[in-house]
């Protein structure tokens, strides 16, 4: 795990970035509450930060309008494989971040896409609670139609509360017979089931996720009903990233795996 402090850059985000129109990342996204955190291209190039990149934007930052790149909030380093970045500034801590809230966020091995969660002051049970996927190089319908009559495993991790449940890790399986997408991710106390979604050309959406408190019961679940939504990436689906939405934002999880 890696922790990371995000610089103060408010104040000179009130300048009209320019360079900023110019980027070409083509971003694919969704995200659990588009009112607290979107995903979009860079514009801030302050401190570690870069235009042009896959950002985040939150309230303190201006919710639409200002996003800085993932790429920096890890740091100088280049992003590591499935490791967790948090960057960890509640209220109550250093006055300069206090306002930016916790981000847990990972990078899918190899590929310019992000998942990750984000709340205001830490707590995922605050009604807050925020996850989401971008990236570059989303794959086209053509790509995984190409796929059809295989089946294909993807390793998967996925953040959900990182903080009380660690980094949750399984296999998710696409059927490319019948354009299902299986499958489950845990750690040692959480479980999420993304029941059965459908394969809708590059794109994944369901309705019958499950998540499991598996100190409590590993067979009855706390939230039900998920709703699943996710995209493919790389030039023949290698990859993929989503995130489910149940009624009680706490249980909402983001992932993102590969083959």
């Amino acid at each position: 795990m890696k922790f990371v402090h995000l610089k103060a850059v408010v104040g000179a985000m009130a300048v009209s970035f320019a360079l900023a129109g110019t980027a070409q990342a083509q971003i694919v996204s969704d995200t659990s509450d588009s009112a607290k955190v979107q995903i979009g291209v860079s514009n801030v190039p302050f401190g570690p930060h870069t235009i042009g990149k896959v950002g985040i934007s939150v309230p303190a930052i201006g919710p639409g309008t200002f996003f800085v790149d993932f790429e920096g909030l890890q740091g100088t380093a280049t992003p590591t494989a499935n490791i967790v970045t948090t960057v960890d500034n509640p209220t109550g801590t250093t006055t300069d971040h206090s306002k930016y809230g916790r981000f847990d966020f990972s990078k899918v091995d190899g590929y310019d896409v992000y998942y990750g969660e984000w709340s205001q002051t830490g707590s995922a049970s605050a009604g807050d609670h925020t996850v989401y996927f971008g990236g570059t190089g989303a794959s086209t319908n053509a790509a995984v139609n190409a796929l059809t009559g295989t089946a294909v495993n993807y390793n998967v991790y996925g953040v959900s509360n990182y903080a009380g449940n660690g980094q949750l890790s399984g296999t998710f399986t696409a059927n490319f017979v019948d354009d299902t997408l299986t499958g489950s991710i845990q750690s040692a106390n959480y479980k999420v089931d993304i029941g059965t979604a459908d394969i809708l050309g590059s794109t994944i959406t369901g309705v019958d996720a499950q998540a499991f408190n598996l100190s409590t019961s590993a067979t009855v679940p706390v939230a039900s009903s998920g709703i699943v939504s996710g995209q493919f990436f790389g030039s023949t689906a290698q990859a993929l990233a989503g995130i489910v939405e149940f009624s009680s934002s706490q249980y909402d999880t983001a992932f993102g795996g590969k083959q």
